[in-house]
């Protein structure tokens, strides 16, 4: 039940009583507080705000880092490209004439006919085994007169390994010439003319030339004699 009588006193009271105004100090002081709490509360905001992007990028970063595969970007295992070679330690040779090469290898027949040729000469005709009498390759110094004069050094490999003097050629230009594929390899020579190095692959048998001219593009001649085989 409420009690009217009571209630009517504590108002009196709390009417009677005189609340004390606080100094004007004690106020400026309280505003510049609640100031300083208001301006740092945006300013920390912010930190947090650029914290929390610091973070997220971070983690965006670990997350790309663990699903990329740099096996692209590392370089080959040991021996994983390598060319296996063997060297002239491991081979015999035989002087042969240029006029029957074909009948150590019909590959060479290309060689053979020029010999016959009245503006072309073969210098030197080697062939080399190993020494289980498997063929590894066939050696010819040519020069043949068509338009240009062409001094070339040719090789006839049928070892599936790389004889090591000719393993650059495999790092040169892959391009095509009547339908026949090509590594090419442009230098100078000491006199200042242009030197060809091709080399081509066909029916399991690689073709290098070294070829030295006047004409920029002598590896062209080179690729016409192998279709004439």
């Amino acid at each position: 039940m409420k009690d009217e009588r009571l209630e009517q006193q504590f108002k009196e009271y709390f009417d009677g009583v005189d609340v004390p105004e606080l100094p004007n100090n004690i106020v400026a002081d309280a505003k510049k507080s609640v100031q300083r709490r208001e301006s740092r509360l945006p300013r920390f905001a912010k930190i947090a705000s650029i914290a929390a992007s610091f973070v997220l990028v971070f983690a965006v970063a670990a997350v790309v880092i663990a699903r990329t595969d740099f096996s692209a970007f590392a370089p080959d295992a040991p021996g994983a490209s390598q060319i296996k070679t063997y060297g002239v330690a491991d081979v015999e040779h035989t002087e042969r004439s240029a006029y029957e090469l074909s009948s150590f290898d019909k590959s060479l027949k290309f060689v053979e006919n020029l010999a016959y040729l009245p503006q072309a000469d073969v210098k030197t005709a080697v062939t080399y085994n190993f020494a289980d009498g498997a063929k590894a390759f066939a050696y010819a110094e040519v020069t043949l007169i068509s338009g240009a004069r062409y001094d070339a050094e040719i090789y006839v490999e049928f070892a599936q390994d790389t004889f090591e003097p000719l393993k650059d050629y495999s790092g040169g230009t892959s391009g095509t010439y009547l339908g026949i594929p090509y590594r090419l390899t442009k230098e100078i020579a000491d006199n200042g003319e242009p030197v060809n190095k091709l080399l081509v692959e066909r029916g399991g048998v690689k073709y290098y030339f070294n070829v030295q001219s006047s004409d920029e593009n002598s590896y062209l001649k080179c690729i016409e004699l192998l279709l004439q085989n």
